[in-house]
């Protein structure tokens, strides 16, 4: 069975200094990223919905080839969203909610889900990371790629050009 990774967006970011960007659009385009490459939620068939207070603003970001959700809690705060989402599920204790928040953390595992901090999510990324740096010094200037958001930015642009 998949699992359903609910993502305090935010909480997430706050957390992690290589997630944490000057502006809000480009940190929730990085953790995006970030989840789309280095895959810390694990199978292809786990499905992620990252959920972030407020409204969406002018942030785009570039529809994932995996399943990754992004919800703007609007008239709420996130941390109420993401209870609601737990609670409104069929399958609670199919469901990973990553947070430090400890509110969030004792509500949801009130209603059967799962908890992760945001240590324990990125502990695999994290550990990798060190074992790439001790196993590989090459210099990553060499393997250049694009972020899924860049592409997306990319893709809109070229479609005004070549589609007049």
């Amino acid at each position: 069975m998949s699992l359903h990774f609910i993502i305090d967006g935010y909480n997430l970011i706050k957390q992690t200094p290589v997630l944490n960007k000057a502006n809000l659009e480009d940190s929730r385009a990085a953790l995006i990223d970030f989840l789309n490459i280095e895959r810390p939620q694990g199978s292809k068939n786990n499905q992620v919905t990252i959920v972030f207070d407020g409204k969406e603003g002018n942030f785009y970001y570039q529809v994932s080839p995996y399943s990754i959700e992004v919800i703007f809690s609007i008239e709420q705060s996130a941390d109420d969203k993401i209870i609601s989402l737990v609670e409104e599920s069929a399958h609670p204790k199919a469901i990973v909610v990553v947070t430090n928040d400890r509110q969030i953390q004792l509500s949801v595992r009130q209603l059967k889900a799962q908890v992760r901090t945001v240590d324990e999510f990125l502990k695999k990324f994290n550990h990798a990371q060190k074992s790439k740096q001790k196993t590989n010094k090459k210099n990553s200037a060499d393997e250049k790629m694009l972020s899924y958001s860049l592409e997306g930015k990319i893709t809109e642009e070229m479609k005004k050009i070549w589609l007049k």
